[in-house]
């Protein structure tokens, strides 16, 4: 048989271990998330890593892409040393400085 008496009065032992301990948990969590996402920002693979390493990828796109074009032009002035006589005379007369053997070359001074 269940005996009445007068109701509790008086600070309640169990309420405030349990409120310390959730604050704890609390804690704990806050704490775990902050090294996580710390983690995630600047890591080995973290956002910041990452992001870096999205600007070098752009960057070397944009190289490859000049020297791609540089390759063509080059590949267009092969060509045309094989296959045009008048673009060969004019890189000889600019770059060489030579002369067709019926001309006569006057240096001014």
């Amino acid at each position: 048989m269940i005996k009445q008496g007068k109701p509790f009065e008086g600070p309640c032992p169990v309420l405030p271990m349990k409120l310390k301990e959730k604050k704890v948990i609390q804690g704990l969590i806050t704490f775990s998330i902050l090294i996580v996402a710390t983690i995630s920002l600047f890591g080995d693979k973290g956002l910041v890593q990452y992001m870096a390493l999205k600007r070098q990828q752009k960057a070397l796109e944009q190289e490859i892409g000049l020297l791609k074009q540089e390759r063509k032009e080059w590949l267009n002035k092969i060509h045309s040393l094989k296959t045009n006589r008048t673009y060969i005379e004019t890189i000889a007369r600019e770059e060489l400085g030579m002369v067709h053997n019926t001309e006569i070359m006057i240096q001014l001074q």
